[in-house]
């Protein structure tokens, strides 16, 4: 399989086998289909019951608004949930508008002005929930047939000494609006914890998702909308914290994918995202303990990838990522405690390589990393209780070396090529002929320089005329 035509074949085929599993469980795909639509033909996948479990329902004792919007229109409708005491709701629009509050107030705003309203309990009977609150309908439309390029959910209502950490009662949102270029949901000006469904019909013209959905912690339920003009998607689905899949979003164009999905905590998979502009991915995964397995992201442009997957406890394996411009590696693994092997990166540009495996405390062994340039090796593998051996790696131009075996009890070799800066392999399994291939590799004409051997058990073992392999380039050897 080395050519491009004996490549492509294999996809094909590839394609066509997952193509009879979708089918074989009762999923039509359309001959049509693209490969990038498989994964939403996937979770159309019914479990024996007939349900999908992962699908979320919406309960059936909510006020309707799915008639309420439609594709095309310049409106939005959203379910509010009102509780005995302290409903306040703000937001303001771009373009005169004009709110149906659902209470019988409506009421006309000037652009640019918040829209303040304070609900009633008592003004909405007969729309009980289970949870215990009522319901109102909040409608948003434009004055005089004219339009809205804006909407923002992130305006804190006027009412004196309001908490910092309120959250508003948004339950559902529906909307659609072709000219909308600023939308702002998520954030920390005003907590949408209540948030559960989110719907945007057609096309829109935004492109900054930064925070769209940021501690939305309710949020189980995004359905594909248009996100073709989408620069920044930084923050996206931050606190999700019940969000257990997403769907296939238009992200061609995205630069930034930091944090994208940090703190999703029930996040069970992703599904290819074009990231082929991307340039930040630091925190895009991070403390997703639940995801298992990515897909095999295009990240060539990826310069920063500092704490990537971070706390991703449960991940076991990760594809091949084109890493060849990556500079910035700090703790881009750390404490993934399930993840065994390493595959191959190019990390020929990277100068910050600190805790990049920290407290990786299943992984074995790592493939040889081009780290020439790289100036920190603090903690890279502090805490891999299991790893046996490193290659050689190139740390002639590191200047700081602290804890980077700290608690690598297993470790039985762990020669570094040209380390010129005191370095500690405290407690380390390292036998005579390990610690003389350490001796030889060190960098010469150093002074005042230590390496640390303790606790080694083949440090007593030495002789004196292998010591001094290391001590006559000017090393201080403890142990």
């Amino acid at each position: 399989m080395g050519t491009i035509a004996d490549k492509l074949a294999f996809l094909g085929q590839t394609k066509a086998e997952i193509r009879d599993a979708i089918t074989s469980k009762g999923v039509m795909v359309p001959p049509a289909t693209t490969f990038r639509e498989y994964a939403g033909k996937i979770r159309e996948i019914k479990s024996e019951g007939g349900e999908n479990p992962e699908e979320w329902k919406r309960p059936e004792d909510w006020l309707v608004i799915e008639d309420r919007v439609a594709e095309g229109d310049h409106k939005f409708v959203g379910l509010y949930a009102i509780f005995e005491e302290g409903n306040f709701v703000s937001f303001a629009a771009t373009g005169d508008y004009t709110v149906d509050w659902g209470d019988g107030v409506i009421e006309n705003v000037a652009s640019g002005v918040p829209a303040n309203h304070t609900y009633s309990y008592h003004s909405f009977p007969g729309t009980e929930t289970s949870e215990g609150y009522r319901q109102a309908i909040v409608t948003i439309t434009p004055q005089n047939n004219g339009d809205l390029t804006g909407l923002f959910l992130q305006v804190r209502h006027n009412q004196p000494a309001l908490s910092f950490s309120y959250s508003t009662g948004w339950l559902d949102i529906r909307m659609s609006g072709q000219n909308i270029r600023n939308l702002t949901i998520g954030g920390t000006t005003a907590y949408h914890r209540y948030l559960t469904s989110f719907c945007f019909l057609g096309h829109n013209a935004i492109t900054d998702f930064n925070r769209f959905f940021y501690g939305c912690t309710r949020l189980q339920a995004v359905p594909v909308f248009d996100t073709a003009n989408g620069l920044d998607f930084s923050y996206m689905f931050h606190y999700c914290t019940a969000l257990k899949n997403v769907p296939l979003l238009n992200t061609a164009g995205g630069i930034n994918f930091s944090y994208m999905f940090q703190n999703c905590i029930s996040l069970q998979s992703v599904p290819l995202f074009d990231t082929s502009r991307g340039i930040d991915f630091s925190f895009m995964f991070g403390w997703c303990y639940k995801l298992e397995a990515i897909p095999f992201l295009n990240t060539s442009n990826g310069v920063v990838f500092y704490n990537m997957f971070i706390a991703c406890t449960y991940l076991k394996t990760i594809p091949a990522l084109n890493t060849a411009r990556g500079v910035d590696f700090r703790y881009m693994f750390v404490t993934c405690s399930s993840l065994h092997t390493v595959p191959e990166l190019k990390t020929s540009g990277g100068t910050l390589f600190t805790g990049m495996f920290s407290n990786c405390t299943a992984l074995r062994a790592i493939p040889l990393l081009d780290t020439t340039k790289g100036t920190d090796f603090n903690d890279m593998f502090y805490a891999c209780n299991l790893l046996e051996a490193i290659p050689l790696l190139n740390t002639s131009n590191g200047v700081n070396f602290s804890s980077m075996f700290t608690n690598c009890g297993g470790l039985t070799k762990g020669a570094l090529l040209n380390t010129g800066e005191s370095i500690s392999y405290f407690d380390c399994k390292l036998s005579p002929a390990a610690l003389v291939d350490v001796f030889k590799n060190l960098a010469s004409g150093v002074a005042s320089k230590t390496i640390i051997i303790e606790n080694n058990w083949g440090a007593p073992l030495l002789k004196k005329e292998e010591r001094a392999i290391a001590t006559d380039k000017g090393w201080v050897v403890l142990g």
